[in-house]
């Protein structure tokens, strides 16, 4: 997609509009430059009232016009890049869990915030474009009126400068397209420093030699960056020239083969002259409009690459057989997926494993790390789309028509979980009962709940997983996903985890999947599930800490 494409397709009313208003303007332009060069051809006495009335008529519609087109270009320019902002983010919000892990956070990032303000940026530079090349147009056929030959001359200057100027303009896109892929290299890299900044502190060499990366892709950067400009800088220069060229046809070659009056020579020259702020102008909006081609691109590359991400069932969330419940069991019938490296060849894979999981069971999922436990939970709970096997629930089949209304039934704290500024998704917050949860996780004076948001979110890791506890809890939902949630916990709030909260979920009914390491806890578990290479091991009964289920197991969401 390029700039004008985007004008064009996302703003479609308004283009008429723009377009009006650029001509007016550049009509305007032109005939203060008649005016003018009609006054300087006569005396001081001889200008009447009625010229420089239509001068400063003349110069009012420039001003209105120019206004018009700078306000409406802005408008529609950032409507439009509203409109693919909030594209994208629905796409992501909509996409394939593992297709979009493999986009990577720091390519939306780069898309969404540094090519879209890019885009933005070019606005008032595109509007003086456009203006620019109208006055151009305007000026070209005044000089027509003056002498056609000149007319001639001029036009095939301008048409094979430009001509030059375009050939150019594309190898300047490249080094811009070269230096966007870069800077996302340097955002990955620079992410690695900030967030690795302790284990960097341990170690020196590691430090030393993430620098060197960072200084060597910067320099990269610099590289493709600066000499994008050079060639930009060049091409200006060009454009120059091009005047210079204009002059001196009118002012040495013309009279060689022409007569050609004085005056008329003057007003050529002056004409050639005040076109120059437009043609500037036009060479000037270059640069941005091809930045801004080279962001859209990237962006329109991302959107591309987000379609092919949607999942097979959006749009589909209503369809819901389950009712928000789980009254019988998930049975889980061969189920087996493959990681893919990036240059596509296997790198891991899980399965088949045929397992039933209960209503109101509690059932652990232990193994070494690298047996798959995670990959295993991310099927079960639809975030991955197994690539055999079957997921049934109460009777029925998980489809791509119904598998956002089976990610309903759970509510799951992952190790890499996130903490949201807001309660999204959990409808009318009782905030005495989150005081309380902050109270029951020794979070009161940590963090307070306000206006549906906790007042505080960086907290030690073991806090923030507390502070996830209660959302979960106030969301409510059947099937409760923990992995690893009490490693980061001292030993009192551990065993609060497994001896107090756990047994008090089961007395809810609900059904609890919980990864854990704690082997002196397994006693808390109703069975506890061993994988080993993405297989199941084995399967051991426990005592669920002598709590027994819940009666009737018939377990509904609270927003169901």
């Amino acid at each position: 997609m390029t700039l004008i494409e985007l004008v064009t397709q996302e703003a479609a009313p308004e283009r008429r509009k723009i377009l009006v208003a650029a001509g007016v303007s550049g009509v305007a332009n032109t005939i203060v430059m008649g005016l003018v060069n009609q006054i300087t051809q006569t005396d001081a006495a001889e200008t009447s009232a009625r010229t420089f009335v239509m001068f400063g008529l003349a110069v009012a519609i420039y001003v209105v016009g120019a206004r018009n087109i700078y306000h409406r270009m802005t408008t529609v320019l950032e409507s439009a890049l509203h409109r693919v902002k909030t594209r994208i983010v629905a796409k992501v919000e909509q996409a394939d869990m593992e297709k979009l892990e493999r986009i990577g956070t720091a390519e939306i990032y780069d898309r969404i915030t540094d090519n879209v303000a890019v885009v933005s940026e070019s606005a008032g530079r595109l509007a003086f474009f456009l203006q620019s090349v109208c006055i151009i147009v305007a000026s070209t056929l005044y000089l027509a009126s003056l002498s056609l030959p000149a007319f001639c001359a001029i036009s095939l200057l301008i048409v094979g400068g430009f001509m030059l100027y375009a050939g150019k303009n594309r190898e300047i896109g490249e080094y811009f397209h070269r230096a966007a892929l870069t800077r996302i290299t340097f955002f990955n890299q620079l992410t690695d420093l900030l967030q690795g900044s302790k284990e960097v502190k341990f170690n020196r060499r590691r430090g030393r030699e993430l620098r060197e990366d960072l200084v060597q892709t910067s320099a990269i950067l610099r590289d493709d960056t600066k000499r994008a400009n050079a060639l930009l800088d060049d091409n200006f220069i060009f454009a120059a020239c091009i005047l210079f060229a204009a002059l001196g046809t009118i002012v040495f070659l013309m009279p060689l083969q022409i007569e050609i009056a004085a005056k008329t020579q003057q007003m050529l020259i002056a004409g050639v002259l005040f076109a120059w702020g437009p043609l500037s102008g036009c060479m000037g909006g270059i640069p941005a409009y091809i930045r801004s081609n080279v962001a859209l691109s990237a962006i329109d590359d991302l959107e591309r690459r987000l379609d092919g991400a949607l999942e097979a069932g959006r749009g589909a969330e209503a369809h819901d057989p389950w009712g928000g419940r789980l009254t019988k069991a998930i049975e889980v019938d061969q189920l087996e997926y493959t990681y893919a490296s990036d240059d596509g060849r296997e790198a891991f894979r899980i399965g088949p494993i045929s397992l039933t999981l209960q209503a109101g069971e509690t059932i652990f999922i232990v193994g070494g790390n690298g047996s798959g436990k995670s990959t295993f939970l991310k099927n079960l709970t639809g975030l991955y789309r197994p690539e055999l096997g079957a997921l049934i629930v109460d009777g029925t089949p998980v489809t791509e028509v119904n598998v956002a209304a089976y990610r309903e039934l759970f509510s799951a704290i992952y190790s890499d979980f996130h903490l949201f500024s807001k309660l999204y998704g959990v409808p009318a917050v009782d905030g005495e009962k989150v005081r309380a949860l902050l109270e029951q996780m020794h979070l009161q004076k940590k963090t307070a709940f306000e206006k549906d948001r906790f007042t505080r979110r960086d907290l030690s890791t073991g806090q923030r997983k507390r502070l996830a506890m209660i959302v979960t809890l106030l969301e409510d939902r059947p099937i409760c996903v923990f992995d690893e949630w009490a490693a980061d916990q001292d030993p009192e709030f551990r065993r609060h985890f497994y001896e107090e909260l756990l047994p008090a979920l089961k007395r809810r009914g609900k059904t609890v999947l919980a990864v854990s390491h704690d082997d002196r806890y397994f006693h808390c578990a109703d069975r506890v599930v061993t994988l080993e290479y993405g297989k199941v091991r084995s399967v051991e009964p426990g005592s669920a800490c002598g709590v027994p289920p819940a009666p009737g197991n018939d377990l509904r969401r609270s927003d169901g």
